[in-house]
């Protein structure tokens, strides 16, 4: 809320003066006090120089507020308390997203907030719009908002309104001169298949000629078995550009008709997608001509790089990989079509997500992207589930080459098992890049289940603490940027889901009706 008081503080300014305006002998200099006496009359004093933020052009200003409201919103508000100009330039970075409440949608919002609604309707640009808020309320304040370019729709699961839930197509309208432009971003819909009459409720809830972002979440009923609803509204999505699909399980797939093409995405994500499409099948109907960002989650990686052409992706900028599927024997096959993709056709990695058969996986594929690459995360299929299991871990050696080619990596992940590695030499060699602040290693348990230990005695943590102290002791000796954030990930911890299987011909009967046996979340490692 702007203040109604214009508070004139003085601008903050900082006075830079250099050492040598003063320039009087020292008695302990080594040279003779003429030549030191020459030198000071030679020197002419410096002036003081004062710079202040109210010097400063309104573009760098801009610039800078922008950052501010980036990293600390509420200290903007502050900012525009000190002075006219400062409030100007603030206000419209204020109110350029806004993030709607129950307070701005009631009946008399109006009569409540009218400078917060007036600085909305003029400056605003884009809005995030909770589908549990009061529907009407929605709808007269964006159609007041006068340079709106997009809505935010977030689905609240479980949560309506009295007077129903706010759809997109209430307002937007791709005929309307004014609102055809507008980008529409769908956030947490869950995953469902309508039938008969309403097996058109995605396209008539949004409108598909405006969609640009889709984020679906987990499906309701779990493991749905088909998408014929969701794959009729990307078919009419024209200006789609990001898809993240999730499913549970082994999940399911589209089913094409001839003529039917996705569009073009630049963003794709796929959780339990069951991919099984030939490469026909996806030369016909899905469309990677402008694809920069791919994560695949739990699926059969052999069977996707199988059915595509690699140059389609050579201009990936992020790479996520998970082969956590139900084709484990494909997954070393999987592993060096995942290396020539890397090694041959993707241009300029900046973000590379991968689990594989590392040591299948030759580092120069790597390396290949040094001048580009700033977040590595290369973790082994074994893990650390078992505790009787070795997890391949990377030579020292391999290690330390790596820091010398991977500059600019700021965040790295592995798999460090000490039963395999010199635990010191490892912990050098991942202080060695230069850039790096965020750390996370994924480690054993030390816990043995049949030796006696003293309860009160935590090992993992203890040992988990002598890596912290190694790691910061070795960034300090050294001139190499301090740690943001380390992570140890002890004994393959992990939030997964499972079936109940108590009674498993009950279970696959309740399949065949599509309905399905819940699901539980339980801590694995």
């Amino acid at each position: 809320m702007r203040s109604s008081t214009d508070l004139l503080l003085p601008s903050p300014s900082i006075s830079l003066s250099s050492a040598l305006s003063s320039a009087s002998p020292s008695l302990y200099s080594s040279r003779p006090l003429i030549a030191s006496c020459r030198m000071a009359s030679s020197l002419k004093p410096t002036p003081a120089l004062n710079l202040s933020f109210g010097h400063l052009s309104s573009e760098l200003l801009a610039l800078i507020f922008e950052q501010l409201r980036d990293v600390d919103s509420h200290s903007l508000e502050s900012v525009r308390l000190a002075s006219r100009r400062f409030d100007a330039i603030a206000t419209p970075i204020v109110y350029q997203l806004v993030t709607l409440n129950e307070r701005l949608v009631t009946p008399d919002a109006h009569q409540r907030y009218p400078t917060t609604l007036s600085q909305i309707c003029i400056h605003t640009n884009h809005v995030v719009v909770p589908s549990n808020l009061n529907p009407e309320g929605i709808t007269r304040l964006l159609l007041g908002i006068q340079r709106l370019a997009s809505i935010r729709w977030r689905f609240v699961a479980g949560d309506s309104h009295a007077a129903g839930i706010w759809l997109p197509s209430d307002v937007l309208n791709p005929n309307h001169k004014r609102l055809c432009e507008i980008k529409l971003h769908v956030e947490n819909l869950p995953l469902c298949e309508f039938d008969n009459h309403l097996r058109d409720c995605y396209t008539q809830a949004l409108p598909a000629q405006l969609l640009a972002s889709l984020k679906l979440t987990s499906p309701s009923p779990a493991l749905s078995t088909r998408l014929g609803s969701l794959k009729r509204l990307l078919l009419q999505s024209p200006r789609l550009q990001t898809l993240h699909y999730e499913d549970r399980g082994q999940g399911t797939s589209f089913s094409f008709q001839p003529g039917e093409r996705l569009p073009p995405l630049a963003q794709l994500l796929l959780r339990s997608y069951d991919w099984n499409h030939s490469a026909e099948v996806v030369r016909k109907h899905w469309d990677f001509s402008q694809i920069k960002a791919l994560e695949l989650v739990s699926v059969p990686v052999f069977n996707f790089l199988s059915s595509i052409s690699f140059s389609d992706l050579s201009g990936l900028h992020t790479l996520h990989v998970e082969d956590y599927s139900h084709l484990p024997d494909r997954r070393q096959e999987a592993t060096g079509g995942l290396y020539l993709l890397i090694k041959d056709h993707i241009q300029a990695l900046e973000v590379l997500d991968m689990t594989c058969h590392t040591q299948l996986f030759p580092l120069d594929a790597i390396e290949a992207h040094g001048r580009s690459l700033r977040v590595l995360r290369f973790r082994d299929h074994t893990g650390f589930v078992e505790d009787d299991r070795r997890c391949p871990t990377l030579w020292a050696g391999d290690l330390q080459l790596l820091s010398q080619r991977l500059r600019l990596v700021h965040t790295l992940e592995l798999d460090m098992d000490v039963g395999l590695c010199d635990p010191p030499e490892f912990l050098r060699a991942i202080c060695a890049f230069p850039s790096l602040d965020t750390l996370t290693l994924h480690v054993q348990t030390v816990v043995k289940p049949l030796e006696d230990a003293p309860s009160d005695v935590d090992r993992d943590y203890e040992a988990a603490m002598q890596t912290f102290r190694f790691l910061t002791q070795s960034r300090h000796q050294g001139a190499s940027r301090p740690w943001k954030r380390v992570t140890i990930n002890v004994g393959g911890w992990k939030r997964v889901m499972v079936r109940r299987l108590s009674n498993y011909e009950a279970s696959n009967l309740l399949n065949q009706n599509d309905e399905f046996p819940e699901l539980d979340t339980i801590e694995e490692g």
